[in-house]
C-alpha cells in the first residue's frame, strides 16, 4: 500500500491527524517542514526570514525528491504551501494518496488567533489575510488531492476514521465530503 499524504491549510489539523494516523496504523511519520528544519538546523520562520518563500518552496521540492528514493510506507504531512509548486504534483502522485483536509475560514481564524506558531499572520486583519491565502491555495489543494475530507466539527479520531475507511474501501480517487 502507498504512503498516506496529508495536505491542507494552516489550522486544518494536519499535524494532529498525521500523529494519530501514524500511531493507529503503526506507520512512521514524515513531516516535510520538520525535515527542512532538521536539514537547515533552523525553525521554519527563520528559514522564511533569512531566505524567503522561493527558497523554502525549493527545499520542499528537494525533500519530495529525496522521499522518492525509498521511504518506507509512512504518513507524510505537507506544509500548507507545498501544493503551490505545480511540479510537486508529480512527486506526490508517485509517493501515495493525497488527502486534502479541507477547513472553513472561520475555523482557521479561530485556531490561528490562539497560536503563536503563525503569529506573523496577525499583522493586520487576520481574517482578511487568511481568506486571501485560502482562496489562492484552494485550487492547488484540489489539483493534487486524491481524497477531500471536510474537517470542520470533526475530532481527530473521526478524521482518522474517514481516512482509514477510504483506504480500506475505495482507495484513491474517491472524495469524501461531510
Amino acid at each position: 500500500m502507498d504512503n498516506i499524504i496529508l495536505e491542507g491549510f494552516m489550522g486544518s489539523g494536519k499535524s494532529a491527524v498525521a500523529k494519530a494516523l501514524s500511531k493507529r496504523l503503526e506507520l512512521p511519520l514524515v513531516d516535510v517542514d520538520k525535515m527542512i528544519e532538521a536539514k537547515l538546523k533552523m525553525r521554519t520562520t527563520e528559514v522564511y526570514d533569512r531566505f524567503g518563500d522561493a527558497y523554502y518552496r525549493a527545499m520542499e521540492t528537494m525533500i519530495l525528491i529525496e522521499l522518492q528514493s525509498g521511504v518506507e510506507r509512512s504518513v507524510i504531512v505537507l506544509g500548507s504551501g507545498l501544493a503551490l509548486m505545480p511540479k510537486n504534483a508529480g512527486y506526490l502522485e508517485k509517493l501515495g494518496t493525497v488527502y486534502y483536509l479541507k477547513v472553513k475560514l472561520d475555523t482557521v481564524v479561530a485556531k490561528l488567533a490562539k497560536q503563536e506558531k503563525h503569529a506573523w499572520l496577525r499583522a493586520g486583519d487576520l481574517e482578511e489575510r487568511v481568506s486571501k491565502m485560502m482562496k489562492e491555495r484552494e485550487p492547488a489543494y484540489r489539483r493534487i488531492a486524491d481524497v477531500t475530507i471536510e474537517v470542520d466539527g470533526k475530532s481527530v479520531d473521526e478524521i482518522c476514521d474517514e481516512i482509514i475507511s477510504s483506504i480500506e474501501s475505495t482507495g484513491s480517487g474517491q472524495t469524501t465530503e461531510g
